[in-house]
């Protein structure tokens, strides 16, 4: 899967709000958002895996997502996705390659764009907690690129802890949330990415 479409599906799990008719689901998720949005910045690190299919489970990979203001940085495998905000460099690690394009352009519109718009298409079902305050959410989008989202959100710190994200071509995005860390200290050089310190990395810019 290629990296625009990975990080899409990971801030849609983080950030996306659901309007329909007030329900119970739709409360648990907008609780979580506010809880990021009121933090200087956020720090998700978990386990994401892709499944081709139901018999077939893909590799394991531990990762790392930094969201900050319209700036974030994504970790994943040999794949780094940096912005500012404005910029964004998709640095694939092993080919010794970096796409700069720009923020604006595309499905890696900024998380912040993604955490303040409210999506019509998506309806959120609850369909239990249990006794540790554990939800899962089911969000529903038959016409979207994601058929269904399958949420586990921890209703007690209002937060993420685990998404399976099924696509339209029957493989499924799961992602294990082992830890939420907020209000770190962030170089603002965090979010960009420097050539200079990859002197042998091929640059290419399609702004």
């Amino acid at each position: 899967m290629k990296t625009k479409s990975i990080i899409a599906c990971l801030f849609l799990m983080l950030a996306t709000q659901v309007v329909s008719a007030q329900n119970e689901g739709e409360r648990i998720i907008r609780a979580m958002v506010e809880k990021m949005k009121s933090h200087k910045n956020v720090e998700m690190v978990f386990n994401f895996s892709i499944n081709p299919n139901d018999n077939d489970l893909g590799e394991t990979e531990k990762s790392h997502a930094w969201l900050q203001g319209e700036a974030y940085k994504i970790e994943i495998a040999e794949q780094q996705t940096i912005s500012d905000g404005k910029t964004i460099w998709s640095y694939l690690i092993e080919d010794e390659e970096v796409i700069v394009s720009n923020a604006s352009e595309g499905s890696d519109n900024t998380p912040l764009k993604v955490l303040t718009t409210l999506d019509e298409s998506y309806v959120a079902t609850l369909s239990s907690i249990n006794s540790q305050g554990i939800a899962s959410i089911e969000l529903a989008n038959p016409n979207g690129q994601y058929k269904r989202v399958m949420l586990k959100v921890n209703t007690k710190k209002h937060e993420l802890n685990h998404a399976d994200i099924f696509m339209e071509d029957g493989s499924k995005i799961i992602i294990d949330v082992e830890e939420m860390k907020y209000d770190q200290t962030l170089d603002d050089k965090f979010f960009t990415f420097d050539a200079k310190k990859h002197p042998n990395v091929d640059v290419i810019d399609m702004r």
